[in-house]
């Protein structure tokens, strides 16, 4: 069965929905049990006949949803590369930076310790202007963990030396990172519970879009396509009515 991304918004939301309601707890003649955190929405995407072996058909970049998901990127997550009055905005802001005189200090250090800093954080930005320091110190350590920032059109972890702060900061929790390097499979967090049907259906959407974009016959190229929550079954979109995996 050929699969169209082009989604009417009530099949998603038809299968967002059924993936809500499993999530919880039901029993006869027992309260409903609601899970006491708020669950990640997860979009799993299976991907078929695409050569991955070829580069050219892997997909490997960032993406800017219409939402943000709630904590996907706190202060405690992103290390930020900068100088002058962009470090101190920063910083007051709780950030971490690294500036030009931190990256000389910690070329000195050892591999043991470049390591703990990249695994430290998830997302590091770096000035353009700044990128070359960092590659020096830390390009090694983080492209093994895929965290060597991307400028646009690929990513969203490069920024201009006169970039608006605040509003960078503000899109931060919209970036999410969707790959297709290894196997023939999308599996990535589109949202939290309590974010309700409407965002996101809109960022589901959105990132099928992309999706079918970057394939090589897009919507095509597509096997099936699933949605859950952290603790319930997969619910398959185009069947989301009967609920079936």
């Amino acid at each position: 069965m050929e699969i169209n991304l082009n989604f009417d918004k009530k099949v998603v939301k038809t299968a967002l929905n059924t993936a809500l309601e499993n999530s919880v707890s039901k029993k006869e003649g027992k309260p409903d049990k609601v899970r006491k955190f708020d669950e990640t929405i997860d979009l799993i995407v299976n991907i078929r006949d695409v050569d991955i072996k070829n580069p050219n058909n892997r997909i490997d970049q960032e993406h800017l949803l219409p939402h943000g998901i709630p904590g996907n990127y706190t202060t405690d997550h992103v290390c930020f590369i900068a100088k002058d009055d962009m470090e101190l905005a920063l910083k007051k802001k709780g950030f971490s930076v690294l500036n030009p005189s931190d990256l000389d200090q910690m070329q000195k250090r050892s591999n043991k310790d470049k390591k703990v800093v990249a695994k430290k954080y998830t997302y590091f930005v770096a000035r353009a202007d700044l990128m070359r320091n960092l590659a020096k110190v830390l390009a090694r350590f983080l492209g093994q963990q895929g965290k060597m920032p991307k400028p646009q059109p690929k990513g969203f972890g490069v920024i201009r030396p006169d970039e608006n702060i605040d509003d960078y900061i503000s899109k931060l929790n919209r970036i999410i990172k969707i790959s297709m390097k290894k196997q023939l499979l999308v599996q990535l967090k589109v949202g939290k519970k309590s974010q309700g049907i409407e965002n996101l259906s809109e960022n589901i959407e959105s990132v099928l879009s992309f999706i079918e974009t970057s394939l090589p016959n897009g919507k095509n190229n597509v096997r099936s396509i699933f949605v859950k929550t952290t603790m319930g079954k997969p619910i398959k979109v185009e069947e989301s009515g009967k609920g079936r995996r």
